[in-house]
């Protein structure tokens, strides 16, 4: 089934930045889901079970330099056009 999840991902350290920007650098580690970065959050474009597993090969690379974090997922069952930005209401 393919799917459209957007991730906010909070590490609740002083070393904030580096373990966002690992946490998408694993996430794009697999090529079969499209990954795209805004200023406030990353979504993810692909089959399901894969989304969950990149999502979880990505908290745990994460949880080994931070102690807590806090990651907030919207996950919808349709694929979503992200790539093309923002809609003009």
């Amino acid at each position: 089934m393919k799917a459209t999840a957007e991730l906010s991902l909070y590490p609740l350290t002083e070393d904030f930045e580096n373990n966002v920007f690992l946490f998408i650098d694993k996430l794009k580690e697999n090529k079969a889901l499209e990954v795209y970065t805004h200023s406030m959050s990353t979504f993810i474009k692909g089959e399901h079970d894969l989304i969950l597993n990149a999502i979880s090969v990505a908290l745990d690379a994460v949880n080994q330099k931070a102690e807590t974090i806090s990651l907030v997922i919207k996950l919808i069952n349709r694929d979503l056009p992200v790539e093309k930005g923002f809609l003009n209401l």
